[in-house]
């Protein structure tokens, strides 16, 4: 079975004898030692990877098919239930949330809730139901109450935690009630192509049998616009990447004047300096006096917080955890490797001891240095690919599409695909290089240890990585990982100054070329070349002076 399949699945259901419905976010409640046993037993072999069990089922007993899955329908005791203010105050203390604002919304303890305090629509809560979401996370929990409640967000929570279905819930919701082909009226806007479609995709299970028209603006669909074979107005939520929204708001192809609910995605990387001049662009053409505005990220600094409060009005904050911790489900390691050909062994001697288990991420730090390790591992006859920003949409599309079904082990790439793309089977990250600030390696790790289950992040640094390795040391700290930390790190870093922190962004740090070939032999190598351009370009000056 595709262990990529496996672990999307989510919630997992049981119908009782009686009424009620019994659910579970990744396991089913074990009753007994015996139960146990079955479960584990069970759960192992789904999630066998290389399908090493195959060849002990010849002689086993043909399973028996698989029962058709009730649908759900709550009883009627169960839906007029809702948390009394003790116990919701009860439920925000377990999970560690800080939240605070002006007339602040109790949380919810289960989806019914919502059916008695905001009467959720039956089929949003089937669609819930049929895709394995029976309980909210955290994040859920705070966050869809005070959206339904018409206040602006600004929300914090770690890696892996639900956020997308924590404002696409009561989008839908909201907006299901409209009419048809009045405009667009709700907007998801994200700062990569692969979270946008990642987006769209949940979008599209939340409103199935619904009336709502959704879409995403890529390529095709802007062009439609463009051309006017398609109206604008045909969409009631609309999910884009910023670029793309701008150049159809600039020529006066889109208009965002009737949007109700706008919301930024990986906001800390949206209101960036080469970002923000575009989603101040996108606020203004929203114009609505009504506009709801939410933003989401698993890290968001106090200058990301600074700017969204000049844009709100009152807004509810609610942090999950701390703002710039990672997953606690994520074992963090730090290695040290001494120089760049330090890093291959040690990358090498994780396969030789069996602690590369499949399916893995590795980040670099830029497109030239993830080629040439893909170039280094495939020598090594590993099952991998690469992604980055100079592939063609399809090609990533492809890799992306292939990763997930499990016919790729090994996926590197830099940063494009360290935000917000849902694998929910990872169980390493190796940061081959060390990511230039504390958000950016909370991003990276995320990838792993979703959902609730456990992962591992691994971070090679050498001694040029002196000042990138600190905010690193400090997430690992706050998230309860200092164990990956060695004694003599943990006493000998002190702060980064705010030059310091610019001057790691700004510069990338210059490292040594990732390879086994010889200084000697590269030197030849590269000398062959020179001589080969300038033959070439010799022999075109002398065919242009003959002419």
């Amino acid at each position: 079975m595709d262990i990529f399949r496996i672990l999307s699945r989510g919630a997992s259901l049981k119908k009782t004898k009686g009424a009620s419905a019994d659910f579970s976010l990744a396991k089913p409640a074990v009753k007994n030692s015996a139960e146990k046993e079955n479960l584990d037993s069970e759960i192992e072999k789904e999630v066998d990877f290389f399908h090493q069990k195959d060849h002990k089922k010849k002689n086993s007993v043909k399973p028996e098919p698989e029962k058709e899955q009730p649908t759900f329908e709550p009883a009627a005791e169960t839906i007029q239930k809702v948390l009394t203010t003790e116990e919701a105050l009860e439920l925000r203390k377990s999970y560690k949330a800080k939240v605070s604002g002006d007339d602040l919304h109790l949380p919810i303890g289960s989806f019914e809730d919502l059916v008695t305090r905001f009467k959720l629509n039956k089929q949003l809560l089937d669609n819930l139901v049929s895709n394995g979401f029976t309980e909210p996370t955290p994040i859920q929990c705070e966050a869809i109450p005070a959206c339904l409640a018409d206040r602006d967000l600004i929300c914090c929570a770690p890696t892996g935690s639900g956020k997308t279905l924590a404002f696409l819930i009561p989008m839908v919701q909201r907006l299901g009630k409209g009419r048809k082909n009045y405009g667009i009226r709700g907007l998801v806007i994200s700062p990569t192509k692969e979270l946008a479609a990642q987006i769209f995709n949940e979008l599209t299970k939340l409103c199935k049998g619904s009336s709502l028209q959704i879409g995403i603006l890529n390529k095709s669909i802007a062009g439609k616009f463009r051309n006017r074979v398609l109206a604008s107005s045909k969409f009631d939520i609309l999910v884009s990447t910023p670029l793309r929204l701008i150049d159809l708001i600039g020529d006066e192809v889109m208009d965002l004047s009737k949007v109700e609910e706008v919301v930024f995605d990986e906001v800390d990387k949206l209101f960036e300096s080469k970002f923000v001049e575009q989603t101040d662009r996108i606020l203004t053409a929203c114009s609505n006096p009504k506009l709801r505005r939410s933003i989401f990220s698993a890290t968001i600094t106090s200058s990301v917080e600074e700017l969204a409060n000049s844009i709100m009005n009152s807004p509810i904050r609610i942090i999950i955890g701390h703002k710039e911790a990672a997953n606690s489900n994520i074992e963090q390691k730090l290695v040290f490797c001494g120089n760049e050909h330090g890093k291959l062994l040690a990358l090498r001697e994780m396969l030789r001891k069996g602690e590369f288990k499949p399916p893995v991420i590795i980040f670099l730090q830029s497109i030239t240095r993830a080629k040439a390790l893909f170039h280094e591992l495939l020598y090594d006859r590993l099952n991998v690919d690469v992604i980055h920003a100079e592939r063609t949409q399809l090609q990533r599309e492809t890799i992306i599409d292939r990763f997930r079904k499990g016919e790729l082990w090994c996926l590197i790439c830099t940063d494009v695909l360290a935000r917000g793309i849902d694998f929910k089977g990872i169980n390493l990250v190796i940061n081959y290089d060390v990511p230039t600030s504390a958000q950016a390696y909370v991003h990276r790790i995320g990838r792993t240890g979703r959902g609730g289950r456990s992962g591992k992040a691994v971070t090679f640094y050498t001694k040029e990585d002196t000042l990138a390795i600190k905010p690193i040391v400090n997430v690992m700290k706050q998230s309860g990982w200092e164990d990956g930390v060695a004694g003599w790190l943990k006493t000998n870093l002190s702060k980064l100054t705010k030059r310091e922190k610019r001057q790691i962004k700004q510069k990338a740090v210059d490292r040594k070329p990732i390879s086994t070939v010889p200084a000697v032999v590269r030197k030849k190598r590269k000398q062959r070349k020179e001589m080969i351009e300038a033959s070439k370009k010799r022999k075109l000056l002398e065919q242009s002076s003959s002419n």
